[in-house]
Formats: C-alpha cells, structure tokens, sequence
C-alpha cells in the first residue's frame, strides 16, 4: 500500500510523464571574437547570443557563468529566459598584448544540459611606426676629382614590433640603394647603403628620392629626399685647332679639345672672353674676332670653370700673310703618325692648316686625264722636295685651311724631308716630314676612318655596298679602298695621271689583310682605273671561319706598317 501511495507523488513532483525529452538549449552564435589594438580609445562593439530551446513549450529561466573567471568579460544580463538574448562586452584595458580565451555556460531549469559559447579576445600592440635617419642626404663631387663621391647611409628602426619594408631609389640612374628589402626589429635597426654614380655627369644640381614603404607601419612611408651637386673642375686643354691664322683673318673658328669644358665654361683670348658653342665635355668651339687678327703676335687660349682657376695656356699665332702649315694626315684614316707625319709615295693626304688657299673650297676637275698642279685664282700649289728640286704634286681641292692632294710617287724613303704650299705668291716655310715605303690608310663611308669601311661584295658577278644590313659571306669576295700603299708599277705618268686599264697598275708592296683578326687571302692589289695612282683596291676573300658580326675590325699591313684597327666590315 505504501508503494501504492508514493508512485502518484513522485509523478506529481516531477511535472512530466514518464518518457517525455527534456528541450535542448542553443546559442546564436556558438563563439564570438574581440579584436583590441592597446591604447585605442573605443573599446570593441558588445556582440549578442541569442539562447533557445527546442521543441514548444513555455520558456525556461536561465542563467550565464563565465569559465574560467575572467574580469575583462561582461555578460548583461547575466540571466534571463529562452528565446531572449544576452549582450557580451569586453574591457581589455590593463591586458597586455595576447589572446584571451574563456567560454559563457549557459544552464535552465528543466533543460537537458549546460551549453557554452567560446569568446576569444585578441589584443595587439599598435602597429610599429617607422623612423629613418637622416631626414635627407646630400653629395657634392667636382668633375676633376678622381671617383665618385664617399657612400652614405641611412638607418631604418621601429618603435615596437618588427616591420618589413621596401627600399626604392628614383630621380635617375645616378642614385642608387641597398638592399632593396629589410625587417627592422626594436634595437636592432637596419642600415641602408646609399651611393651616387657621378659618370658622365655635369655640373649642376640633380634631385632625387629614396622611399621606405612599410605594410604593417603606422605611416606607411618615408621619403629622404637625395641631393647631387656637380660642380666643374679645372678644365684642361690639350689642343687649338687651328692653332694659327693670318694677319688680316675675318672672324675664325676655333676648336678647342681637352676635359672639364661645360656650357657655362669661359673661353678667353688674353683677357677677351670669345663667343663660345659647347660641344661636349672635350669639345668646345670658339670665336676669335677679326679685331684681335689685326696685328702679328699670339694669343693666350684659356678656359675658366668659375670658381676653379683658369686653365693652361696654349698658344694662338697671328701670323705674317701667307700659308701656314700645321699637319698631315692620311686622307682616309685621318691617322695622325707622330710629332712628324709620315708619307708614302703616292700617298692621298689632307694638309691642315691657315692661308693655304680660298675661304670657298675649289675641287679641281681632271684635265688631259690628269688632276692639275695648281689649282685656283690666285694659284695654290704644294711642292716636294725630290733630289734638290720642288715637284708639284697633283691636287684634289684647296681651302683656307685644308687641301686635299697626292704625294708625287718620286719622294724618296728617308728623313726630315722638306715639303711647302703656296698661294697668293706667297711660300710656306718648309714642312718636315719622313718618307716611308708605305703609310695605309683605309676609307670609311663617312670619311673618318672610323667605323663601316667603304667596302663592296662581290657575287653572283653583282656588287653591292656592303653594311650592317648587307654582309659579306664567309668565303666571299671583298673589296676594300685604301691609300698609302706606296709604289705602283707601272708609275702614272705624268703624275696625278688617272689609272688606265692596259695595264692596271699593280701595287708593289706585297699587302697582307687580317678580318676579324683572322687572316684575309688578297686575291689582287691594284690602282682603281679612272683614279689617281693613289687609290688602291684591294680585293680579298673572307676567311670562312670567321663569326658572323656587324662589325669586324680591317687591318691592312703593308711594308711593315700597318692601317689603325678602327674601319670595320659586316659579314654573315
């Protein structure tokens, strides 16, 4: 009976039926994160969770507790019924940098069992800024000195965390950095080398920047502006050309060459500043007025870079009115052999100098098949000096400062022999120079004797000029122009007679031809026919085993003297 009676109560005291589920809670969201940077102001926005039950029925009380204890969470309020939500808040103050975790348990009466929401609070330090000593660097450097200037640095540090950056050098080629990269950590600061490259550079003031760029710095970047002042050295002369004009000159051109001449440099006859062009570096060209020509004398050439002092003198003559020597060269390699010219028979040469002729150039025109004697009204004439007699050579054109002629086949091999030109009636004072067997010269198409020589392919019984763009074969025929090869049989005669067909004249001296530096075979060496004697081609094979390039060195030697290694052909 007493169980009988006890049954029925404890069904009453539970309030459910035997085999009915307990709800389940739920919380929304299940976790929850906090994100605090130390020593912002605002502190992270409250997040809700909202709690449910499951199935129907009436709502249940529950209640929060926060596992482990942590002071930094705030749970409000702290309990309250399903189907409700809670607000959750952090207060990360005093909390050093770290993740936090803790987790909200969440319990109600007549549920089946406690569930949690997981909070994570993150807390970081504030980004690092960056700092970069000097705020700016400056370099000065003169053109004269002998390298560049000294490197300098600069120092890249972080208040805090560490910090990666980029380093990046603009403004021009002249300024340059390294590394290019960099982690900086607290006390430990990364230095940066910074150099300038001053080649080619001229005076003035050049501007650039290096940039530090940071992705996790507080200012992201920094500019240290970059200074590179050029300041001009002592210009330095090495030559006047030409260095001599007569009395009663009009205005002359002069060229002066040496180093350290800039646009703003002074070029001073005496005390007379001259109208100067700047040319580059080496090169500068002056006035001098005819109202400093109107007495014999000389004049002080000098150039001044301000503040620098002026630099050597070289001499400028006024001289008496009539020809006036100053060098020989080769006409085709322009190849200046010494303090004295050398000069083959035959030889095509270019004489410099002042008075030698017209202020318009003349070009003789060949007549009985032979280019002239003299040339010009007044008359211009250059004469040899052959076994006590002056032999007129055959002249190409005349002008004030240059005439372009062919040394008579007769000179003798041998020393300090005498050479003049006159014109107007008036006679140089002889000119020395050496003879020599041969003196080769190579033309270019430019006519410096530099680079591409005036050369031609031969095939296929077809010429053409041959180029960067029109390569001789290996193994194919090349024809080269050259003066200075010396005696020619059968010898013109008269002299300055064009070169006939029957028989060709042959070149007496054996040449020999390198291409590339491999050795060419001459297939002939003759006098062109319709040309002075002087004029000599040279027809050679290409040595097969040549590399293909655009720009192999000619050499021709002849006689023990050789042609300079700067005329160049293509070959494919």
């Amino acid at each position: 009976m007493l169980i009988r009676t006890a049954l029925p109560l404890m069904i009453a005291m539970s309030g459910m039926a035997w085999g009915q589920t307990l709800p389940t809670l739920s919380l929304t969201p299940s976790s929850l994160s906090f994100t605090y940077v130390i020593g912002t102001t605002a502190l992270p926005a409250a997040q809700t969770v909202t709690v449910k039950r499951s199935g129907s029925g009436a709502a249940l009380d529950f209640t929060t507790t926060i596992t482990p204890a942590s002071p930094w969470l705030i749970v409000t309020p702290p309990t309250g019924k399903t189907g409700t939500a809670f607000n959750v808040r952090v207060n990360p103050t005093s909390l050093t940098a770290g993740t936090y975790l803790a987790s909200i348990d969440v319990d109600a009466t007549g549920s089946a069992g406690v569930v949690s929401a997981t909070v994570v609070l993150i807390i970081k330090n504030p980004p690092p800024a960056m700092a970069a000593t000097p705020a700016s660097l400056a370099f000065a450097w003169q053109t004269d000195a002998s390298a560049s200037p000294a490197g300098q640095t600069i120092t890249v540090s972080t208040d805090g965390e560490p910090l990666s950056f980029t380093v990046a050098a603009t403004g021009g080629t002249w300024l340059a950095c390294s590394p290019a990269v960099g982690v900086a950590l607290a006390g430990s600061p990364v230095t940066i080398a910074v150099t300038v490259d001053t080649t080619g550079m001229l005076p003035g003031t050049n501007t650039g920047k290096i940039t530090l760029t940071s992705t996790n710095a507080s200012n992201k970047s920094i500019t240290i502006g970059v200074s590179l002042t050029v300041n001009p050295g002592t210009a330095v002369l090495t030559s006047v050309w030409p260095n001599a004009a007569p009395l009663g000159s009009g205005d002359t051109t002069i060229t002066i060459r040496g180093s350290h001449l800039f646009k703003a440099s002074v070029v001073k006859a005496n005390t007379t500043d001259l109208t100067a062009t700047w040319i580059s570096t080496g090169v500068v060209l002056a006035v001098v007025p005819k109202a400093m020509l109107n007495a014999q004398g000389t004049l002080n050439v000098t150039v001044l870079n301000s503040p620098q002092p002026a630099s050597n003198q070289l001499p400028f003559t006024i001289t008496a009115p009539g020809p006036q020597l100053q060098t020989i060269v080769n006409a085709a390699s322009f190849a200046v052999s010494g303090s004295k010219p050398s000069l083959a028979p035959g030889e095509i040469i270019s004489i410099f100098g002042s008075g030698l002729g017209p202020a318009t150039a003349i070009t003789a025109t060949p007549a009985n098949n032979a280019f002239p004697a003299t040339l010009g009204t007044p008359a211009a004439t250059v004469e040899f000096e052959v076994n006590n007699a002056w032999v007129a050579a055959p002249l190409i054109f005349i002008q004030a400062n240059q005439i372009n002629c062919q040394v008579p086949f007769t000179i003798p091999v041998g020393t300090d022999l005498n050479m003049r030109v006159s014109y107007n009636n008036i006679t140089s004072s002889s000119f020395k120079y050496d003879g020599v067997a041969a003196d080769p010269g190579l033309f270019t198409v430019d006519s410096s004797g530099r680079g591409q020589a005036a050369a031609l392919n031969y095939a296929s019984s077809t010429f053409s000029l041959n180029s960067a763009n029109n390569a001789v074969a290996k193994g194919g025929l090349l024809i080269l122009y050259l003066t200075g090869g010396g005696a020619i049989n059968p010898l013109p005669n008269p002299e300055g007679a064009l070169s006939g067909t029957s028989p060709i004249p042959v070149l007496v001296n054996t040449p020999s031809v390198t291409i590339g530096g491999e050795a060419a075979s001459v297939v002939s060496a003759t006098a062109v026919p319709g040309a002075l004697g002087g004029l000599t081609q040279l027809n050679v094979t290409v040595p097969s085993s040549l590399k293909a390039a655009k720009d192999h060195a000619v050499v021709v030697a002849i006689a023990g003297r050789s042609t300079p290694a700067t005329a160049t052909v293509a070959v494919k």
